[in-house]
């Protein structure tokens, strides 16, 4: 073991570093190619809202001073639009950032934490760094199995989280079936319910958190970002809500500036801009429609997706087939880190997006 390995926290020696999507520098640089469309990470294939861009233009001179701390005109604003006490909210630097700060805040060392086998893989991350011990739940045809879950808590579980929908599958609890889960955890297991990807899920049938918090639920907190639907993947912000006293906690550990002048400034601007998070979610749900189409038409399995993305069996070796969709100019997301050997999950693009995406599989599976 190195010097340094005797010297650092312990738990960071068990953590398998977080693997993110290719970069489009990346593909450029490895395969001496310019022409590339990203396809991996889930961001907005229409950028962000005009309303955020010409914001960001106008107070782009602001980023000169440090942020307000708690950025209360973004918690103020937020309250207005779901009723909660501003007092019940947190920002961060995306949606990473109030997951660490809660596992930071609530994990002492040995604590267990509940995580799905197939999920979100910066949950572990977290957990890890704090020396909380990680419980695995199982899967139930690919979806979270809540029966699973339940049996997993014991007397030494902290925590149990929950990505809904779920991140690599796209699947989804019901609201029912979340309601119905939660009335059986005990009240001191804390239900993180990370609703990233909500936004496009149907909310008919979605679970409704926020006026369980409102009703002064203090077991459960849940997480959003402004990555997805907003577009602003690359600004870096994030928020989550729960109990005033857990969130007062939370802002001892998180970084005093986690959220810029200019990501508060462009969360403000997103915020007022509800067309464009309505064309967002429409055309991404037309272009799902799309891809089931033509992943039926060539006899591929998928699972129905109530995110922007579709999980898909390519019935070939996940990484060498991202491979060589990258030496094609296009990045798509291998799951095999995730234990999904054959599968891969690709962003619902525009239209030219994903026509070029097909175009390149039948290359690729073609030869």
């Amino acid at each position: 073991m190195k010097d340094i390995e005797k010297r650092i926290n312990r738990g960071l020696l068990e953590i398998k570093p977080y693997e993110p999507g290719k970069t489009v520098y990346e593909v450029a640089q490895e395969r001496g190619i310019s022409d590339i469309i990203k396809l991996a990470s889930n961001e907005n294939p229409y950028g962000m809202s005009g309303a955020a861009k010409k914001a960001l233009g106008e107070h782009a001179a602001e980023g000169f001073a440090y942020p307000e701390v708690t950025t209360a005109r973004f918690r103020n604003e937020l309250a207005k639009q779901t009723g909660l006490d501003p007092d019940m909210i947190i920002t961060g630097n995306g949606g990473d950032g109030i997951i660490y700060a809660l596992a930071m805040t609530l994990l002492n060392e040995g604590d267990e934490a509940i995580i799905p086998e197939i999920t979100f893989p910066y949950y572990e991350i977290a957990v890890k760094a704090m020396r909380g011990t990680i419980v695995r739940s199982a899967m139930k045809d690919l979806a979270i199995d809540t029966d699973d879950i339940l049996a997993k808590i014991t007397h030494g579980t902290k925590m149990i989280w929950l990505a809904n929908p779920n991140n690599p599958t796209g699947l989804y609890i019901t609201g029912s079936a979340f309601m119905e889960f939660l009335r059986k955890v005990p009240d001191n297991v804390f239900v993180i319910h990370d609703e990233v990807y909500a936004d496009f899920a149907g909310k008919s049938v979605f679970p409704d958190t926020i006026p369980l918090l409102m009703k002064g639920r203090e077991n459960l907190f849940i997480i959003r970002s402004f990555s997805k639907v907003y577009g602003l993947a690359g600004v870096r912000l994030g928020w989550g809500a729960g109990d005033k006293d857990l969130v007062k906690m939370m802002y001892r550990v998180r970084p005093p500036f986690d959220v810029s002048v200019l990501a508060e400034i462009a969360g403000l601007a997103a915020l007022t801009d509800r067309d464009f998070y309505s064309r967002t979610i429409a055309l991404t749900n037309e272009e799902k429609m799309y891809y089931y189409k033509e992943l039926e038409k060539r006899k591929l399995k998928f699972l129905p997706s109530q995110t922007n993305f579709v999980l898909i069996d390519a019935n070939i070796d996940s990484r060498r087939l991202a491979d060589e969709l990258a030496g094609k100019g296009v990045i798509v997301r291998p799951c095999a880190g995730y234990g999904l050997a054959t599968y891969i999950r690709v962003t619902v693009g525009t239209r030219n997006q994903n026509e070029r995406f097909f175009r390149a599989l039948d290359e690729v599976k073609g030869k």
